[in-house]
């Protein structure tokens, strides 16, 4: 009995204290929770909870505040989860060893879940980082992390995996300030909510604004062996949120932060999956916008935008991101914008060259799409790209860069990873202007290069492919000058012709194929190690110079090969399937030596290509041979180059055909000339230079035959020059001899015209007119000047070589005349049957034009058995009788006249 009290005392005892320990267990926990918060400078403000039934707790309230945070949860709900001790089995018994009980004690009830309404927690304090927690990473082993970086990841990602938790925690919503200095009204703007959810395979959590838009999320699952992840995030708003927690950063980050000069925007999409040693991951970028300034100049501003998916994967050692896949990455991919885009290039050290043709087409933005997909592999260093291509943003239509097929080592020098590339293939199109080529065409350049380029241990080669090509269109070449080629007038040319016409070209398209190699080590000095293998092929479309020529298509063949100190140009023009031209430059390029040259060019070929000439040229034979050699020592302009003494070799063989209405057989000339400074000089070798010139036959009012004379042609800017020397012709049996003919013509110096047996009945012969008979054969000078306006005979003497015969017969106007007067009827008698053995001429021009001939005439009449002296003067217009040249006629009307008086 006495026991039975004891125990229901203690009973009592037991149940007054636990029920006194329960109805101030806040109190008691409070009390028990400070003990440990103290050492923290913590403490727990507020406590009210309760236990249910199934023995969950029930929070309503706890608050905890501390130096640098004050935290509270509402409405929390713990569940507590009832687990049985494990079993042992022993000799196919089941039983709990005493060890198992003792040690698995604490295990019997565990927390499975925990729900919380809403946890509020506003920072007192900013949060830092201790500097001794910052990993430093030594420069010497940055290299060697990035290597280990495929295995870091992996390592992190299989730790990652591995990770779970008994308990699930719910928090359906949380509130969260930064501290902040700022005056409450503006603190509220600075709250940030979310939520967040953690279980066995399973994390989520949600950080949103005030205004409730999202900022960052992240869905992790991990099942069956596969860690997936979703991650979103607005970059505006991250940039904001981490701002807030600057000094919780390095100060280099801090310091990027908090630099007003650029901002941020967009929103960034990531699918992660983890499975079998294998990373996948499909990013999507969109809305993307950065703005940010760049050099010292504040306002000089550049814009990156874009819309952009890929995928990444992770297998080893090999990295790969793909674009492929994705249609609309290739449409707009990264847009690259700014007002001052060459003063930015100029900042990052591009080369002048494409600065000023970026600045001269206007292009203030690139776009730039990946295409295909991008391997790093982290053993070998070497990344590998499917391409690349960047397009302008231009006035007109784009130009676009594509690289393909692009492989680049790299190497980790301390904190700098250097790229090496080692191939690419490329291609260019679109149109490009260019400054230099504005005076000639204001189209632009229409580009469409191909090719590859490669880097050797010791070169680098540049490959064109055949489709490579260049089009310049609606081309007009200046002459440089109003004045062009001299007007060539009757008698006289130093008046150059005022012309405004210039030459024009339809299209030029220029096809380029081969290569170029750089030597690695001379490539700085005067571009020597350059060594090229290249064929040209230009064609020219209507070349066209009015009242000169026009040719519908010209090509232009090149075969480029050797180095620039040891150059070899070969080169061949066609005009309308005429060869026109074979062309070599050799050498070293700076001082190169140039040989072009035709030979046996046909003068028809030449006549068929719409030449304008000046005279009238009809030929049916004829070739021509020409070459232009010399060096060109001075190159650095064109004035340099047309000082350089350049030798030219011409040649015309066997012309025949109509000149000028004059018909030519057998034309054959050669001639030496040194060009230089614009002027064009024949060379002559001697005081007495051989003929270069001769005419087999020459077709005009009477034939000459087998003229041979020695040309000296000299062109300048302004004027022409000709001179022929020593002319000599066979002419009416006989033959006539010019010592010098020079051509603009002058007052000082005479033109001696020397005539050889020349036969009178030949002569006479041109005359189809009947009446007059006259044989014999004269000689005689006629000496001609010029005085600057008109031709002029002065002191001309012909005489008779040999006698002759003179017969006046069957002539109308003489029997006429013959019945008037029996003194005019002797004289005609006289002149029916003239033996002359002595006819002479004083010959002379004036101005008018009028030649006067004052002729002697002295011979016998064998039928009137009587000596016959007689005196002539003859005076006409030589050049009319050059035109009719009706020679019976006026011989006839001179000696009536005579008669008369």
């Amino acid at each position: 009995m006495r026991l039975l009290n004891v125990t229901l005392a203690i009973g009592l005892v037991i149940i007054i204290t636990l029920s006194s320990i329960f109805y101030n267990r806040s109190s008691v926990v409070t009390f028990i929770a400070n003990h440990y918060l103290s050492e923290h400078n913590s403490a727990l403000t507020c406590l009210d909870f309760d236990i249910n039934k199934n023995l969950d707790v029930v929070i309503k309230r706890l608050c905890v505040d501390s130096p640098y945070a004050e935290a509270a949860l509402l409405d929390s709900f713990i569940t507590w989860q009832l687990n049985s001790p494990p079993l042992t089995k022993i000799s196919n018994t089941t039983t709990n060893t005493a060890a198992d009980s003792a040690t698995n004690n604490t295990s019997l009830a565990a927390i499975s879940v925990i729900n919380i309404t809403e946890v509020n927690l506003r920072l007192k304090a900013d949060v830092t980082v201790p500097i001794n927690t910052v990993p430093i990473v030594s420069p010497e082993k940055s290299a060697l992390e990035l290597r280990e970086l495929p295995a870091l990841i992996s390592a992190a990602l299989n730790e990652l995996s591995l990770l779970t938790t008994p308990v699930v925690v719910n928090v359906k919503h949380f509130s969260y300030q930064p501290f902040s200095s700022q005056p409450f009204t503006k603190k509220k703007n600075d709250v940030y909510q979310g939520r967040f959810t953690l279980n066995p395979q399973q994390l989520n959590f949600s950080l949103a604004n005030h205004w409730q838009e999202e900022i960052f999320a992240v869905d992790i699952v991990n099942k069956s062996q596969t860690l997936t992840a979703n991650i979103s995030g607005d970059l505006a708003k991250l940039r904001a949120f981490f701002l807030q927690h600057k000094s919780a950063f390095p100060v280099v980050i801090s310091s990027l932060l908090s630099d007003n000069t650029w901002s941020v925007s967009g929103k960034v999409d990531s699918q992660v999956n983890w499975r079998n040693q294998r990373l996948s991951l499909i990013t999507q970028l969109s809305d993307f916008n950065f703005t940010g300034a760049y050099g010292d100049d504040a306002q000089a501003m550049i814009e990156l935008a874009s819309d952009f998916t890929w995928q990444t994967s992770l297998i080893d050692n090999l990295l790969a991101v793909n674009f492929a896949d994705n249609k609309q990455t290739l449409k707009q991919g990264l847009r690259l914008s700014s007002a001052n885009l060459p003063q930015l290039l100029n900042v990052q050290g591009v080369e002048p060259q494409l600065i000023q043709l970026i600045t001269d087409n206007a292009i203030n933005s690139l776009t730039i799409r990946p295409l295909g997909t991008l391997t790093f592999d982290f053993a070998k260093q070497i990344i590998n790209s499917d391409g690349v291509a960047l397009t302008s943003g231009h006035l007109s239509e784009p130009i676009t860069l594509l690289l393909s097929d692009v492989v680049l080592n790299y190497n980790a020098q301390g904190l700098v990873v250097v790229l090496n590339p080692q191939q690419a293939s490329f291609s260019l199109t679109g149109p490009v202007t260019v400054t230099q080529l504005q005076p000639y065409s204001k189209k632009p350049v229409t580009l469409k290069l191909m090719g590859d380029l490669k880097q050797y241990s010791d070169s680098w080669q540049l490959t064109l492919s055949q489709d490579s090509v260049v089009e310049l269109a609606q081309l007009s070449l200046s002459s440089g000058s109003a004045t062009a080629r001299p007007q060539i007038n009757e008698l006289n040319t130093r008046q150059p012709l005022k012309n405004n016409r210039q030459p024009s070209i339809k299209s030029l398209l220029s096809y380029w194929q081969g290569s170029i190699v750089i030597n690695k080590n001379q490539q700085q000095i005067n571009n020597k190690g350059v060594i090229f293998a290249l064929a040209i092929d230009n064609q020219i479309k209507q070349l066209t110079y009015p009242e000169v020529i026009k040719i519908n298509n010209i090509t232009l063949k090149a075969i480029v090969k050797g180095g620039i100190d040891n150059l070899t140009i070969n080169t061949q023009l066609i005009a309308d399937n005429v060869p026109i031209a074979t062309a070599q430059v050799s050498g070293d390029i700076n001082q190169p030596t140039i040989s072009i040259s035709a030979e046996q060019l046909a003068l028809t070929d030449i006549l068929a290509l719409n030449l304008k000439l000046p005279i009238k040229l009809a030929l049916i034979d004829g070739t021509l041979d020409y070459q232009l050699t010399g060096q060109l020592k001075k190159s650095k302009n064109i004035e340099d180059l047309m000082t350089n003494p350049l030798s030219l070799a011409l040649s015309v063989q066997n012309l025949s055909g109509d000149v000028a209405g004059t018909w030519l057989q057998d034309l054959n000339w050669q001639q030496h000339f040194t060009l230089q400074n614009g002027q064009l000089k024949s060379i002559t070798a001697n005081a007495k230079p051989p003929s270069n010139l001769s005419v087999a036959k020459i077709e005009t009012i009477t034939e000459i035959n087998h003229l041979a004379a020695t040309t000296v042609i000299d062109v300048s800017p302004e004027t022409i020059t000709l001179q022929l020397k020593n002319i000599g012709a066979s002419l009416l049996e006989g033959r006539f001899d010019i010592d010098l003919l020079q051509w603009p013509l002058t007052n000082t110096q005479p033109i001696n015209v020397k005539l050889t047996t020349i036969d009178l009945e030949k002569l006479l012969e041109l005359d189809k007119n009947q009446g007059i008979v006259v044989t014999g054969k004269v000689s005689g000078d006629l000496p001609v000047f010029y005085d600057g306006e008109h031709l002029l005979i002065k002191a001309g003497y012909l005489y008779n070589v040999g006698d002759g015969l003179i017969q006046v017969y069957n002539n109308a106007a003489v029997e006429e005349l013959k019945s008037s007067a029996i003194e005019v009827k002797l004289a005609f008698d006289a002149l029916e049957n003239l033996h002359y053995h002595q006819l002479s001429s004083a010959v002379s021009m004036a101005d008018d034009g009028y030649m006067l001939l004052t002729t002697v005439i002295k011979g016998r009449n064998p039928d009137l058995d009587n000596e016959v002296n007689l005196n002539l003067n003859l005076s006409y217009d030589l050049i009319g009788l050059l035109e009719s040249f009706n020679i019976t006629e006026r011989f006839e009307n001179t000696l009536l006249q005579d008669a008369k008086n």
